[in-house]
């Protein structure tokens, strides 16, 4: 009777356990996304791109500095986090307001959950690189800005200025 119920059980155990086994636990899939769900065996569409969390307006202060020397303070700046995926895939558009002079497509892109590189690019007379970290509603941001002088024509010198931004989300 019992060499009888052996293969019944194991038939019975072998099913629940690949009925289970085989179940589908929905969720985020995507391992690039905040709300990724490593349990996950089948896409929900709820993933949210990195990127997103970054974009809106930023109030902000900060500083500019050659070297140790700081030549000014400054407040009021609106930095202003746009999507560029339309034509750049993982881009973000910087744009500045209230400050020494209007810039309004920067390139930013996402390099970690909570970190923004500003690739070295030119802009007018001016070149730009720098990192950006915003940690909830926080940014804190540090580039610098190449100012290329010519002082005859056959001489050519680059002015650098180190700017440092704190700032606030607004909230919508």
């Amino acid at each position: 009777m019992t060499k009888k119920l052996l293969p019944i059980g194991l038939l019975l155990f072998s099913s629940a356990f690949l009925q289970y086994g085989c179940s589908k636990i929905r969720g985020c899939t995507d391992s690039y996304s905040d709300n990724f769900d490593p349990e996950a065996t089948e896409d929900d569409d709820t993933c949210v791109p990195t990127r997103q969390k970054f974009l809106g307006d930023y109030d902000a202060h900060g500083t500019t500095h050659v070297g140790d020397t700081v030549l000014t303070a400054f407040d009021q700046v609106t930095i202003s986090i746009t999507d560029e995926t339309a034509n750049k895939p993982d881009e973000l558009i910087l744009g500045f307001t209230n400050f020494d002079l209007p810039i309004y497509a920067l390139g930013a892109v996402v390099v970690s959950k909570y970190k923004l590189s500003i690739p070295y690019q030119t802009i007018g007379a001016f070149s730009y690189s720098g990192d950006i970290n915003i940690n909830g509603t926080v940014l804190e941001m540090s580039y610098r800005r190449l100012e290329r002088i010519e002082i005859t024509p056959d001489v050519f010198e680059f002015d650098t200025l180190y700017l440092n931004l704190y700032g606030f989300q607004e909230v919508q």
